[in-house]
């Protein structure tokens, strides 16, 4: 289990040349893990309109730029709900109109509890599980055989609120 945290005022999370590097992959199409958010995670209320903008949690890129094609693990406080944390999926594909990017609610997971999560590449579409919860989104792709995984990051516009921690393992 790694941790990542994000700082305060910032959108990237720590990781090491190594891990960095380890990131890179060839024909990969399933990505599993297991994650945890730390109580930091959790915030409430939200400070301006764009605290609704989705974080990162894991994902693949395809290709060599995240903002063509790829799908991601995404997440942002349910700011009705203390210490509940909303799941989405999330991707990018620039054979889409505009947006290019879209977004699917998946369900909501609880601070301090490990929850494991898998994304999938198959056939035109990305296959999604969240504590046996499914969702699939389309691919307009054909995903190259190079990629790389991504790691937390936060915003959109934003940047944290306050120093945060993340558990994922790499399954």
């Amino acid at each position: 289990m790694k941790s990542y945290s994000i700082k305060k005022g910032s959108h990237y999370s720590t990781k090491g040349l190594f891990e960095r590097l380890g990131a890179i992959c060839f024909n990969f199409k399933t990505l599993s893990v297991r994650f945890k958010f730390h109580t930091d995670c959790y915030w409430a209320p939200a400070r301006n309109p764009d605290d609704n903008d989705l974080n990162k949690l894991t994902g693949i890129g395809f290709g060599l730029n995240l903002h063509k094609n790829s799908v991601r693990l995404a997440w942002v406080p349910d700011f009705d709900i203390a210490g509940t944390i909303k799941i989405y999926g999330y991707t990018y594909d620039e054979k889409k109109a505009d947006p290019k990017f879209t977004f699917l609610y998946i369900t909501s997971v609880m601070v301090e509890q490990f929850y494991e999560a898998k994304i999938e590449s198959k056939a035109g579409k990305y296959v999604i599980t969240v504590n046996k919860v499914v969702v699939e989104m389309d691919n307009m792709h054909k995903d190259p055989k190079i990629c790389f995984r991504l790691f937390p990051y936060f915003g959109g516009n934003n940047t944290a609120p306050k120093d945060m921690v993340i558990e994922i393992e790499y399954l």
